[in-house]
C-alpha cells in the first residue's frame, strides 16, 4: 500500500519534497527552495521540458504543440565524448515519425572546476513561442541497505562523499535515495543544487539497517541441497529462501514505482546505486542446481522487466558500483562461516558427510547466485555503467564524471495530446562510430482524474518543493506569520494565508486540499498540517486559512498549497519565519496585523489537534482561530490586509500585541514611525491609538494608520515598545505596501 501525506512527519525522515516530496512507502521530502513571486493568476503556459509536462489550458486538457527537449550523450568507439558534433547530425524518430531539431545546445564541463556552458539556442519554430530552458545535470545517490553488508554500505557511503566533494559542478542537481527493509524506500533529499544540504543528510545516514546480502541464503540454499538436505530441514530452507525473495520481490516493486514517479522530472536521470543486488538466481533460476533444472520465479521475473522497462522509458541510468569488494568475492571461508555461524548448523564441521561434501577448492562465489547479473542488466538496459570493485571509487567516479560531463540538448515540436500513451523514441547520428545514450521514449501528460495516488503525491510535493512546478504555473496567494496564544497546549505560530477572490474561479466545485508545509533551518520537515473544503463555494470571496503551530524559538519557512482534488489545479503561498522567544522577565512585540474595511470574507482553519477552538461567530460560516485572542478584530467589518495596500485607500487598522513576562504592574510605552524603506525618510502622518485591550499577560493595542495621500511605493511602519521600571525593551519593523 502506498503511504499517505502524513507518513512525512515520521521523524525519522529527512524530506524535501522537492519533490521534493510523499511518492512512496517510506519515503520523506526535504523542501529544497522557497520563493513568493508575483501573483500569477490563472494558469499560464510554460515552456516544456522533454517529459512534455506543459499544461497550455489544464481544464480543457487541449490538443496543444509543445517544444520536446532530449538529453543527449555521444560517444565514440573508445567511450570518449564526441564534442563537435551539430544540429544537422542528429536523426530524431518519435513513435517511428522522423521530428525536425528545430533546437540545440552543446554542454561540455571542465574536469577540475566548473566551466561556461557553451549553447547554441536559436529560437524554436512556430507554434512554440517560449525560449528553451536548458537541462542541468541530475544525479540521485541511492543506497541500498537491504542487500547490502556493513563493509560495503560503509565504503559506499565513503565513494559518495567523494563524489559530493571532487565531481559534482555547481549546477548539477543532486539527490538522495535509500531502501532499507524496514522503510522501504526514502527519499531523504529530492533533487536539489543546494550540495551542503546533500552532504549533510548524508553524514546523517546511518547504517544501521544494513540487513546482508541476499547471495547469503542463496549460496547456503544450493549447498544444502548439494548436500541432500530433507525433511523439516529442507523446508525451513525453502522457507527462508521464499522470505528472501519476497523481500526482493518488493525492492523491484519499490523501483517501478520510483521510475513512474520520476517519469515527469525533467532530463536525464543519473541513478548511482551502490549494492550487491538480487542474486540472478532469484529471478532467472539456476541451470546449475543440484536437484534439476531451476527454472526461476515467474513473478520476479516479470516485475524484473516492468521495472527495466519503467526505468528506461523515464530516462533514468543506473551506475551501479558494486558494493562487495571485488566483481567476484573470494569465498574461501564462506563454507566454514555458514557452517559454524548458524544454530541449524552446529555440530557440523569438514568431519561429518554434510561437511565432507562442501567444494572447499572453489575460492569465487558462483556467479549465477549472486547479484552480478542484475546489477550489470540493469546498468546496460537503462543505458548506465556497472563498476564491479568498490574500493576503485575513485577512479571509477571520474569515469563517471567524463561520461556525464558532455551532453547535448535538442528539442523538436510535437502535438501533445492528454493520453498518458507512451512515445517511443529513437535518436542517431549521421556520423559512423558514434555510440548515442538517451532515453528510449516519453509519456504523454494525462487529467489529473486518471493519476495513481503515487502520482498525485508527486504532484502534491513538485508543488510544495519546486520554485518553477514541473505540472504547472500555480496561482500563488499571500502569507503572512502571527503569534499565537503560545499558553499550555496552544500554539504559539499561526500561518495566515489569503486567496484573492479572483482564485476561487479556478475551483471545478469539488473538493480541494490545503496543506501547510513547515520546515526549520536545515529545510527538515517539522510539521505538516491537511485540511479539505468545497473552496468554490467561497467563489466572489477572498478566504483566509489559519494553520496553528506550537514550535520552538527560531527561524523557520513555510509553504501553503492549495490543490484542486479533481483537476490538480493549484495555488500557493510562501514565507520565511522568526520565532523568537519571550525573555523573563521582559516584553515581546507580536507581528503587527493590518486590518482593512472589506465585505464579508471566509475563514477556514487548520487547527493543530491539541488546540482549543473556540466557537464560529454567529450568523458567519467564520470559524474563528484560537489566536483571535490576540486579534480580536470584526470579521464581520475588517479583514486582514496581508497584500499591498491599494492606493487611495483612506487608512489601515493596526493590531498590534505586546507580550509581557515577569514584570508585575507592567507600564509599556510605544512610539510608532512610518518611513520610506528606501530613503529611511520618515513620513509625517498623525497615526491615532484606537484602543487597548489586555488579554492575561498580553496588551493589545490598535492603531489607525492614514494612507490616502501615500504615492505607491514601499514603507515602514516601526514600532518600539519600552518598559520603563526594568529597561525591558522590544522593537518590531512591519513592511507596508502601497500598490
Amino acid at each position: 500500500m502506498e503511504s499517505t501525506i502524513e507518513d512525512l512527519l515520521d521523524p525519522h525522515k529527512r524530506v524535501n519534497f522537492l519533490f521534493t516530496f510523499a511518492y512512496f512507502l517510506g519515503i520523506g521530502m526535504l523542501f529544497s527552495a522557497f520563493s513568493s513571486p508575483l501573483f500569477a493568476g490563472q494558469a499560464k503556459p510554460k515552456a516544456d521540458d522533454q517529459q512534455a509536462v506543459r499544461l497550455t489550458k489544464p481544464l480543457e486538457h487541449e490538443v496543444s504543440v509543445v517544444l520536446k527537449l532530449v538529453q543527449v550523450y555521444v560517444t565514440d568507439g573508445k567511450g570518449a565524448p564526441v564534442l563537435d558534433l551539430a544540429k544537422s547530425d542528429f536523426i530524431v524518430r518519435d513513435n517511428g515519425r522522423p521530428m525536425s531539431v528545430t533546437d540545440f545546445e552543446r554542454h561540455v564541463l571542465a574536469s577540475a572546476a566548473p566551466a561556461p556552458e557553451a549553447a547554441v539556442s536559436p529560437k524554436p519554430a512556430e507554434p512554440v513561442a517560449d525560449a528553451s530552458p536548458s537541462i542541468s545535470r541530475k544525479f540521485f545517490l541511492f543506497f541500498d541497505f537491504a542487500f547490502t553488508n556493513q563493509q560495503g554500505a560503509r565504503k559506499a557511503k565513503d565513494a559518495a562523499l567523494h563524489f559530493l566533494d571532487t565531481e559534482i559542478r555547481p549546477k548539477d542537481e543532486i539527490g538522495l535515495i535509500t531502501y532499507s527493509l524496514t522503510r522501504g524506500l526514502s527519499i531523504h533529499e529530492f533533487l536539489s543544487t543546494n550540495h551542503k544540504k546533500i552532504r549533510e543528510a548524508l553524514s546523517g545516514i546511518g547504517i544501521g539497517e544494513v540487513a546482508g546480502r541476499g547471495d547469503d541464503i542463496e549460496q547456503e540454499y544450493y549447498r544444502r541441497i548439494g548436500e541432500g538436505v530433507s525433511g523439516s530441514d529442507l523446508n525451513e530452507l525453502k522457507f527462508r529462501r521464499q522470505e528472501s525473495k519476497n523481500q526482493a520481490l518488493n525492492f523491484l516493486i519499490k523501483l517501478t514505482y520510483l521510475a513512474k514517479g520520476l517519469r515527469y522530472v525533467p532530463g536525464q536521470k543519473n541513478l548511482l546505486l551502490f549494492s550487491s543486488g538480487i542474486p540472478a538466481s532469484m529471478i532467472y533460476g539456476n541451470q546449475r542446481a543440484v536437484d534439476g533444472v531451476d527454472p526461476g520465479d515467474h513473478i520476479m521475473r516479470t516485475q524484473n522487466e516492468a521495472m527495466l522497462k519503467e526505468l528506461s522509458a523515464s530516462n533514468c541510468s543506473f551506475f551501479i558500483f558494486d558494493v562487495r569488494e571485488a566483481a567476484l568475492v573470494p569465498s574461501l571461508f564462506d563454507s566454514d562461516e555458514q557452517s559454524f555461524s548458524h544454530s541449524r548448523d552446529q555440530g557440523r564441521s569438514r568431519f561429518t558427510v554434510g561437511g565432507a561434501l562442501n567444494n572447499y577448492d572453489s575460492l569465487f562465489k558462483d556467479d549465477n547466485t549472486t547479484g552480478l547479473y542484475s546489477l550489470r542488466r540493469l546498468a546496460k538496459t537503462t543505458g548506465g555503467k556497472y563498476y564491479g570493485n568498490l574500493n576503485e571509487y575513485k577512479n571509477n567516479l571520474g569515469d563517471l564524471q567524463a561520461l556525464t560531463s558532455s551532453y547535448y540538448v535538442i528539442g523538436y515540436p510535437v502535438s501533445q495530446e492528454w493520453n498518458g500513451e507512451f512515445h517511443e523514441l529513437k535518436i542517431e547520428v549521421a556520423r559512423k562510430g558514434c555510440e548515442v545514450r538517451t532515453q528510449a521514449g516519453y509519456f504523454n501528460p494525462k487529467p489529473f482524474g486518471e493519476y495513481t495516488d503515487l502520482e498525485k503525491q508527486l504532484h502534491l510535493l513538485d508543488l510544495a518543493t519546486s520554485e518553477n512546478p514541473l505540472f504547472q504555473v500555480p496561482a500563488v496567494g499571500t502569507l503572512q506569520a502571527l503569534a499565537g496564544e503560545g499558553s499550555g497546549v496552544s500554539p504559539n505560530l499561526v500561518l495566515l494565508m489569503r486567496l484573492p477572490a479572483e482564485v476561487q474561479d479556478r475551483w471545478s466545485g469539488g473538493k480541494a486540499e490545503i496543506v501547510t508545509f513547515l520546515f526549520d533551518q536545515r529545510d527538515n520537515l517539522v510539521d505538516l498540517r491537511k485540511t479539505e473544503d468545497s473552496l468554490s463555494r467561497h467563489k466572489g470571496r477572498a478566504v483566509f486559512h489559519a494553520t496553528g503551530l506550537t514550535v520552538a524559538p527560531g527561524a523557520y519557512k513555510a509553504r501553503i498549497v492549495v490543490r484542486d482534488l479533481e483537476t490538480g489545479t493549484a495555488a500557493v503561498a510562501s514565507a520565511s519565519i522568526e520565532v523568537p522567544a519571550i525573555p523573563s522577565p521582559g516584553i515581546r512585540l507580536h507581528p503587527a496585523l493590518l486590518l482593512i474595511g472589506t465585505d464579508r470574507e471566509t475563514y477556514l482553519q487548520a487547527q493543530s489537534k491539541e488546540a482549543v477552538k473556540a466557537p464560529a461567530a454567529a450568523g458567519t460560516d467564520t470559524a474563528f482561530f484560537n489566536w483571535s485572542a490576540l486579534y480580536p478584530f470584526d470579521a464581520k467589518m475588517q479583514a486582514p490586509l496581508l497584500g499591498p495596500i491599494p492606493v487611495g485607500t483612506e487608512s489601515v487598522d493596526v493590531m498590534l500585541p505586546c507580550a509581557i513576562s515577569g514584570i508585575a504592574n507592567a507600564r509599556i510605552a510605544l512610539k510608532i514611525a512610518l518611513a520610506d524603506s528606501g530613503t529611511g525618510v520618515k513620513i509625517p502622518v498623525k497615526i491615532a491609538h484606537k484602543g487597548q485591550i489586555v488579554k492575561g499577560s498580553t496588551v493589545i493595542n490598535i492603531f489607525e494608520v492614514p494612507t490616502k495621500d501615500l504615492r505607491s511605493g514601499n514603507y515602514i511602519l516601526s514600532f518600539e515598545a519600552q518598559e520603563p521600571t526594568t529597561g525591558a525593551a522590544s522593537v518590531l519593523k512591519s513592511p507596508l505596501v502601497v500598490k
